[in-house]
């Protein structure tokens, strides 16, 4: 067999796949074709849902970590203050008047971020629960769509009297 005989066949089972593919595309029914897009549609959304869920979780769990980090080394700091003022014998009235100064707000920042996790918590399970509210949605949308085309087949099929 000479190379261009092999190319040729080449050239002509690619031709007919594409062929198969035309009549295939052909046998499809318009509500066929709508049913699979507006699957592909909803699958496109429910994964976009899903990565964008684990994005805000991801950047929830790392902003968390970060101001926790934040206000441990606050209190690292803190610590090490009071072993300050303590090895230079300073009044301990004096040094627990500065040192408060610096709790309150380390106090007020450390309430602010539990408060901050908390409601954290609480929208992303609320958005789980929408992502699933709605994807429960899109499969029963999908589930009338196919029952409806069902009953239009159904009724198209009925001879006429």
């Amino acid at each position: 067999m000479c190379p261009l005989s092999k190319d040729r066949k080449l050239k002509t089972e690619g031709s007919k796949s594409v062929t198969d593919k035309k009549d295939k595309e052909v046998t499809t029914t318009p509500t066929e074709a709508f049913n699979e897009a507006s699957q592909a549609l909803a699958e496109s959304i429910s994964a976009a849902q899903e990565r964008n869920l684990k994005y805000a979780q991801n950047v929830f769990e790392n902003t968390i970590a970060l101001l926790r980090d934040h206000a441990e080394s606050a209190r690292s700091m803190l610590k090490q203050w009071e072993q300050q003022a303590q090895k230079q014998h300073v009044d301990p009235k004096v040094a627990e008047s500065y040192l408060s100064l610096f709790r309150a707000p380390l106090n007020a920042y450390q309430q602010t971020l539990e408060v901050v996790e908390t409601a954290s918590h609480q929208s992303i399970e609320s958005f789980k629960k929408a992502t699933e509210s709605f994807e429960k949605a899109l499969q029963q949308g999908r589930e009338q769509w196919e029952e409806s085309v069902r009953q239009v087949q159904r009724t198209s099929a009925e001879p006429e009297k």
